[in-house]
């Protein structure tokens, strides 16, 4: 089973692929910086997003996270694909071997991110604690890639140097005080969070960016 769910990430990885460079290089360019901003966007927001529902409708509690993070990410996606559509209506020409080996690399990149966003919700979602109780989120999935670690990670770094405290250049100690997951427990603590299933890892505490945990 823990095979099936692995390959399953792959092929949908390839299904994205292929619905993006059938885009040519210029769709597959746009599409593939609309996911990666769209990405970005829902983690920046979701978590007081997340604690707004917590607060105000406590019988979504469970659902928090995956409402939020979800509901930005789709919306998002959804404006800036309508955006760029209208900004930029026609094909642009490129040489035709610049033209084939491009898509297919902005085709790629939109699978792996949309593959790794699709990960990062089922880590939110009230499930299993293991991936359609087959694969361990610690694991790395699919086959030791490890999408949502280096999605994460890539959000991670952005938010160190692209939102420090104070204009200029910054220690390492106050680069930190805005940086999201520090730790790096993100993908751990929503493991321990998951109703069923059993644990095999002391549970981290909670940092206050995890509602779904803390109800």
């Amino acid at each position: 089973m823990g095979i099936a769910v692995q390959a399953g990430l792959v092929a949908l990885i390839l299904g994205v692929t292929y619905a993006v460079i059938s885009e040519g290089l210029w769709g597959a360019a746009l599409v593939f910086f609309n996911v990666l901003f769209s990405s970005l966007i829902a983690l920046n927001f979701y978590e007081p997003l997340a604690q707004l529902i917590v607060n105000n409708a406590s019988a979504l509690a469970p659902l928090a996270d995956l409402i939020a993070l979800g509901g930005i990410w789709v919306v998002s996606l959804f404006l800036l694909k309508l955006a760029t559509d209208n900004l930029a209506p026609t094909q642009v020409r490129f040489p035709p071997l610049v033209y084939q080996i491009a898509r297919l690399v902005f085709g790629l990149g939109a699978g792996l991110l949309t593959t790794a966003m699709v990960m990062l919700l089922l880590q939110v979602a009230p499930v299993h604690k293991k991936l359609f109780n087959a694969v361990d989120p610690e694991s790395n999935p699919p086959f030791g890639m490890g999408l949502d670690r280096k999605l994460l990670g890539f959000f991670q770094y952005t938010t160190r140097y692209t939102f420090p405290p104070t204009w200029g250049a910054v220690s390492e100690k106050d680069a930190n005080t805005n940086v999201f997951d520090p730790a790096g427990t993100w993908i751990t603590d929503h493991k321990a969070a998951r109703p069923h299933g059993e644990d095999d890892r002391p549970a981290a505490s909670d940092g206050g960016g995890n509602p779904g945990a803390s109800t």
